[in-house]
């Protein structure tokens, strides 16, 4: 509960700035994603798709239960007030990427927090009722991962 008000009184402001980035212009990319729902090797297609179109790619997962993995972060990363625990978290909420790429459709007040404290310039996600106010721009899920993955990168080319 306390999380949710934090949520609500520290999550930056989802109005679009003015900052603006186009795909071709972008170098930094972060993908944020619930890694109970997405595999590894989707995550790794994606961001090996992003590293053959020169950007930099950094990412982090939420996993249910903790982990020890640098890469994954679960609640007990994030205190009841919102204090980020974990060093590699708040290194990626702290990036100021040109597109953070957010894979989630369960709505987890830990992985939502994480999205609204994060500096990146445009949020692109799927397009939930959860996540209509922190992205910039939703697409639509489709059934498969992989297929969902190509969604997304069409989309971003036409930025």
């Amino acid at each position: 509960m306390i999380k949710n008000i934090f949520l609500n009184h520290k999550g930056k402001s989802t109005t679009a700035s003015k900052e603006h980035c186009t795909y071709l212009d972008a170098s930094q990319v972060g993908i944020l994603y619930h890694a109970d729902d997405f595999p590894d090797q989707v995550v790794t297609e994606l961001e090996n798709q992003l590293k053959a179109d020169g950007k930099n790619v950094a990412r982090i997962g939420y996993v249910e239960k903790a982990t020890e993995q640098a890469l994954l972060f679960s609640k007990k990363d994030i205190s009841g007030t919102g204090t980020i625990k974990k060093n590699q978290l708040s290194f990626f909420i702290n990036q100021s990427f040109d597109f953070l790429i957010s894979l989630d459709t369960s709505g987890n007040i830990n992985y939502k927090y994480v999205l609204a404290l994060s500096k990146a310039t445009c949020k692109v996600g799927f397009e939930t009722e959860q996540y209509y106010d922190l992205l910039q721009m939703s697409v639509k899920m489709e059934e498969n991962k992989s297929d969902a993955m190509k969604s997304i990168i069409r989309y971003l080319k036409m930025i």
